[in-house]
């Protein structure tokens, strides 16, 4: 009796690790704060590069370009969290003015005349992130000046 109930608690302990191992492996964002919400919708943000959806986007991606309807309110700390297939994850750099013309093609177009368009880096504020080839991509919003969770799926693209 006394070896069945030992077996029964190793086996128990077995799942709760198990279960505990799984957990880990998640494509639900990091973050222990409130929820972020998403991108003020006065903006309409867009993502335009990588086109959102594609199964092409380059493994060595180090930029990231969206388009807005009007700009982003100053000195805001808006970025991307951007969680790959892997398990690994990094926050963008924060959103830079760009033109038009600096944006890789093809991309999409925005949905909207005059749009604004910011660039975000990929490698992030620390630098020297790769994403890799034959990866998911989920791009969650942030706002980084609060301490949010993000939760909000902006885009998503897989590399070649």
């Amino acid at each position: 009796m006394r070896q069945s109930i030992g077996a029964l608690g190793a086996l128990c302990t077995a799942a709760l690790l198990l279960t505990a191992c799984n957990g880990a492996n998640s494509t639900t964002p990091p973050g222990t704060g409130m929820t972020c919400g998403g991108p003020p919708s006065v903006n309409q943000l867009e993502v335009i590069y990588p086109i959102p959806g594609t199964k092409k986007a380059p493994d060595n991606l180090t930029t990231i370009y969206v388009a807005t309807k009007g700009t982003l309110p100053p000195n805001n700390s808006f970025d991307f969290l951007l969680t790959q297939s892997n398990g690994t994850s990094t926050f963008t750099g924060p959103f830079v003015t760009v033109n038009a013309s600096q944006i890789p093609t093809p991309h999409k177009n925005p949905s909207y005349a005059n749009p604004t368009y910011y660039a975000t880096s990929v490698s992030g504020p620390s630098g020297g992130y790769i994403i890799g080839p034959a990866q998911a991509v989920n791009l969650y919003w942030n706002d980084g000046g609060t301490g949010c969770t993000p939760h909000f799926l902006v885009s998503s693209f897989s590399t070649q």
